[in-house]
């Protein structure tokens, strides 16, 4: 297989061993077999991981770079990859996961320790802001909305996830603003009063 391995993870000829690895990393996670996925998702997979294996390799990559050449095997010879051959003399802990050992054993975790929520409010609570407690996975949580919450707007709260291996991941709350369906006539009378201050104001975002 003659493939540009630089090209494969995205990086620059020059690129320093922890960026190579970051890129992987990225690529990984992305194309894990574990994530699902079709053949070409698979193939993605397994030139990423020949890619990496080639230039974290101090000695690989400089043969590579000198002569192009992919036909990298355990004993240093001709044969290229198969599957994963080249791959021996290493240990993966797969864990249960079927991740690649060290490599992600904490990216993995914190990857999927992280967890994200969507709360619905209403317009007033958007406008002026409000106090809640929320329940997210069995995490209470207190949360100040903002006044001038925006719809869509997500807020980030450190250690309010899933537990992993190096700690705790991060919830990432996403507001939803709801607009009634169903109001009293109170509150219509309220919705009319705020309808005409706007059309008073000429600039109602304020520009």
């Amino acid at each position: 297989m003659n493939n540009d391995y630089y090209k494969i993870l995205g990086v620059e000829k020059g690129a320093t061993t922890e960026e190579i690895k970051k890129a992987y990393r990225k690529l990984a996670l992305q194309y894990h077999p574990d994530r699902g996925g079709d053949e070409a998702t698979a193939k993605k997979f397994k030139e990423a991981s020949e890619a990496y294996q080639v230039l974290s390799d101090p000695q690989k990559r400089s043969q590579y770079d000198q002569f192009g050449k992919t036909d990298f095997s355990a004993g240093g010879g001709q044969g290229g990859f198969s599957g994963f051959q080249g791959f021996e003399g290493a240990e993966f802990d797969f864990g249960g996961f079927g991740g690649l050992g060290d490599i992600f054993e904490n990216f993995f975790g914190q990857a999927f320790s992280q967890v994200q929520a969507e709360i619905k409010i209403t317009p007033a609570q958007a406008v002026i802001g409000d106090k809640l407690e929320l329940d997210i996975d069995g995490e209470k949580i207190n949360f100040d909305i903002p006044a001038g919450t925006q719809d869509g707007q997500s807020f980030r709260f450190q250690g309010k996830g899933r537990a992993h291996k190096g700690g705790k991941g991060d919830l990432i709350l996403t507001i939803r603003i709801e607009i009634p369906r169903h109001i009293s006539e109170e509150q219509r009378e309220l919705y009319r009063q705020l309808r005409q201050a706007e059309s008073k104001k000429k600039s109602w975002w304020g520009r």
